[in-house]
């Protein structure tokens, strides 16, 4: 197999034959030789050092590099450690992205990617009504009493319940760089927050500091977003409308399937409603729009109940109510 064809067999690994640029990102991350050794996995590190003529110790060495880097991950099956690629591209953007080490030129090219090819993927994905990757956690203070809000709808609730916090950069504002909104706020939980410490990409935090993280960016705009699938799972996104690999994408009736929205949708009270405006410039899907002496709109086909409108309205006047059933997130 030639040098282009290996690296167009690892991007055809995680999903992406028809890419033209993944196998150009796969470029800055292994050689030829090295890209032959991530094309045999999974294996273990026994299994490959006899593949290519190594010792353990070498392989493991080579393996650890790997890790490093992004483009493997470990895990344990029947007492021994086995080494595997990134499961999908999401996976293995967040992953790389992060490598200390890594060239500039990776970061241009994932650059390029999540502008010129990435917008095919929440099409597609919309198109064929597939599951969505990610889902919206609202606001809790914004949801009216009468409602029922799950754990797994509660940001805090969540972190409270995971085993293990650490804070990670977010990987879109890092290289997109298209607002100076907080950084250093993507939250790790559980094997996320092992995998990230371990590898020395996050920091460990306690669940106070995960709390006023969570505070911080809702003052800051950023909406709350995990996987979508009820119970506390590996990570807790705080996304911008701008740098984000999903949340932009639902603004587009085209390409909104990448994400579900929260189980809730904003509401006005008329009568308090000062038309102040402050809850147009927060949301950000554009939901909401005020007229000269009218009340605030929300455009149901728009809102996605994150629950930012509610802490801006300086008179209340914005509630979350529900309007889904509470199956409507997977389990």
């Amino acid at each position: 197999m030639d040098t282009d064809d290996l690296y167009a067999e690892l991007s055809r690994k995680i999903g992406m034959d028809n890419s033209v640029l993944i196998p150009e990102i796969w470029k800055t991350l292994c050689s030829a030789d090295e890209a032959r050794i991530l094309l045999e996995l999974p294996a273990t590190a026994g299994e490959l050092a006899g593949k290519f003529a190594r010792t353990v110790e070498k392989m493991t060495e080579i393996l650890d590099q790997f890790f490093y880097r992004g483009i493997v991950f470990d895990y344990e099956k029947d007492g021994s450690t086995f080494y595997r690629m990134p499961r999908h591209i999401v996976q293995f953007h967040d992953a790389t992205i992060l490598w200390k080490d890594a060239p500039q030129e990776m970061f241009d090219l994932w650059v390029r990617y999540m502008e010129e090819e990435f917008p095919q993927i929440p099409e597609l994905l919309t198109a064929i009504k597939a599951p969505p990757f990610f889902r919206v956690i609202p606001v809790n203070e914004g949801v009216v009493a009468k409602s029922r809000i799950l754990p797994y709808e509660d940001a805090a609730r969540i972190v409270e319940q995971a085993g293990n916090i650490a804070v990670t950069d977010c990987t879109c504002r890092l290289i997109m760089k298209k607002c100076d909104r907080p950084l250093n706020v993507c939250l790790q939980l559980n094997k996320g927050a092992d995998y990230a410490i371990r590898r020395g990409t996050g920091r460990k935090i306690d669940v106070d500091e995960a709390k006023k993280i969570l505070r911080e960016c809702e003052e800051a705009g950023l909406v709350h977003t995990t996987e979508n699938k009820s119970g506390v799972g590996t990570v807790l996104c705080n996304c911008c409308e701008c740098c984000c690999e999903a949340l932009p994408f639902l603004k587009n009736p085209a390409t909104k399937g990448i994400v579900a929205p929260s189980r809730y949708r904003a509401s006005v009270d008329e009568a308090l409603c000062t038309t102040c405006g402050a809850c147009v410039d927060v949301c950000p899907m554009g939901a909401l729009s005020v007229d000269e002496g009218e009340a605030a709109v929300v455009d149901g086909e728009l809102c996605i109940g994150c629950g930012l409108c509610t802490g801006q309205c300086p008179v209340d006047a914005l509630t979350l109510v529900e309007i889904r059933e509470e199956s409507f997130i997977p389990s």
